[in-house]
């Protein structure tokens, strides 16, 4: 185990620092001790996460623009001489969970009766794919006590989160160190195992955060630049109490799968070969060499119609329903009969297109503070009005995922409209069909918005007390990315 002469790591290397003392963690230390009869000697802690704009396109291959929450999973852990895996939970909901460990192979992901996983098999998740990277060569096993306080199922990544802390915890004990960004890459790869085909912003996000800023990241190859937001602009989540968890359902997998087809077709009809591989829209893009909004006006001629049968797909593609189903399709969206193609690529090119005036705009907020304005007028703008246009670009990403990729709620959008009834924009953060919403607040606006939200979603529309709605809507702060503790 790295001594504390080792914590002085590369800066692309999950860093190791000595153990803060604080009432969670040492609470946490207590509990495992109750368990398992000695202290934990190192843990692991993974944020979670709130994508600010850039949904539902980091598996389309283009960048986004999310940024860490204090929120996280914090794992205590120790080592084991036997290949085994011993899982605790400090909530009492999550039953406990031991198992032998000694191939990947012999890991198996299986879901509850209802169709949803078990809390532990994103842990599973995460030792699976780190075994399947270290061929199966495992030194110690684990006994791991986990904590977190991301809300699950609320589209800030919790899942993701607890893929991550278990693949890094794993790993750490096996001696084994990664750069962040192929661990961030491993651990994208081994949430798959649990039958979500994700893009791995989230994975990116909680290793390549840093404090204060948000992150644009693109992909092939996975990299992170910082992104400095306006000084006077807050993020508020909100949590729209409808919990969505898309490893129970396949919507999620259905967009991906339209997404794929989109680009199948786009690239066919343009007259390029595809070899019958699964390409993004974004490599689709990078093939026929025309601009987003060019893609935008492709889309319309050659995707015009709203719904797309099976039949008529295959005959586009040049092959049978067995070949389209085993090239393209996922084992939970092989019996679809229908795809909207066009809405799904309309939404994926224009959110894109956002993604990268939002991160412009941002760049002349940071540019006017370096040069001295203190960012009072970027290019002529006041900063309200800077943070004025900012909302409203996320405010027409709520649009397109409500009418577009028709993953909203009712919840959502009614947290979207009361606070456009106080100017201030939000959108629905994460993979939807639920879970919260984001919105830029400016800094003088922030109790009352906060306030109205309370008593006008959570009290009136939810039945919960104004004193209780703090559990559900929060300011937030652009938080640092994974990292371990030792003693």
């Amino acid at each position: 185990m790295p001594t504390e002469m080792e914590s002085e790591l590369k800066s692309d290397e999950v860093p190791i620092a000595i153990t803060p003392s604080d009432e969670r963690i040492n609470r946490l230390s207590r509990l495992y001790e109750d368990e398992f009869g000695k202290k934990p000697s190192f843990y692991v802690r993974v944020p979670g996460r709130v994508n600010i704009i850039g949904e539902h396109i980091d598996y389309c291959g283009f960048p986004v623009l999310p940024m860490a929450l204090e929120q996280d999973i914090l794992v205590a852990a120790s080592l084991i001489q036997e290949p085994a895996i011993y899982l605790r939970n400090a909530n009492s909901k999550y039953k406990s969970f031991n198992t032998k460990i000694t191939t990947y192979e012999e890991i198996e992901i299986t879901p509850d009766g209802d169709g949803k996983p078990f809390w532990y098999n994103y842990v599973l998740c995460g030792i699976k794919g780190a075994l399947e990277y270290l061929e199966n060569k495992m030194e110690n096993g684990l006994q791991l006590y986990i904590d977190g306080n991301i809300p699950p199922a609320s589209g800030l990544s919790s899942s993701s989160a607890l893929v991550s802390a278990a693949c890094l915890s794993f790993l750490y004990a096996q001696n084994v160190s990664m750069s962040k960004t192929e661990i961030a890459s491993l651990c994208a790869k081994s949430e798959r195992y649990i039958g979500t085909q994700g893009g791995g912003m989230d994975q990116a996000i909680a290793f390549l955060a840093e404090k204060y800023c948000a992150q644009y990241i693109t992909f092939q190859p996975l990299q992170a630049t910082s992104v400095i937001l306006p000084e006077e602009a807050v993020f508020v989540v909100a949590h729209s109490l409808a919990e969505a968890n898309k490893a129970a359902t396949n919507d999620y997998n259905r967009r991906v799968i339209e997404c794929r087809l989109a680009a199948q077709i786009l690239l066919t009809l343009s007259g390029i070969p595809t070899d019958k591989k699964i390409i993004t829209l974004s490599e689709t893009r990078n093939k026929i060499g025309k601009t987003l909004k060019e893609m935008i006006q492709l889309v319309l001629t050659y995707l015009p119609k709203d719904i797309y049968r099976k039949n008529e797909v295959c005959s586009i593609l040049s092959v049978d329903e067995k070949e389209l189903e085993n090239l393209y399709l996922t084992a939970n969206t092989k019996h679809m009969t229908e795809f909207k193609l066009k809405q799904r690529a309309l939404h994926v090119y224009e959110e894109a297109l956002r993604v990268e005036e939002f991160r412009n705009i941002c760049s002349q907020s940071g540019n006017s503070k370096v040069n001295g304005t203190n960012g009072h007028t970027i290019n002529g703008e006041s900063q309200n009005e800077t943070l004025s246009t900012l909302g409203k670009l996320m405010l027409q990403s709520h649009e397109s995922l409500k009418n577009l990729y028709e993953c909203s709620h009712t919840n959502l959008d009614l947290i979207v409209e009361i606070s456009q009834k106080l100017g201030i924009h939000s959108r629905l953060t994460g993979a939807g069909w639920g879970g919260c919403a984001v919105a830029l607040c400016p800094k003088n606006l922030l109790e009352n918005y906060i306030e109205t939200l309370k008593e006008e979603f959570y009290d009136k529309h939810c039945n919960i007390d104004k004193v209780d709605a703090h559990m559900y809507v929060f300011a937030t702060t652009p938080n640092h990315g994974a990292i371990i503790y030792v003693n």
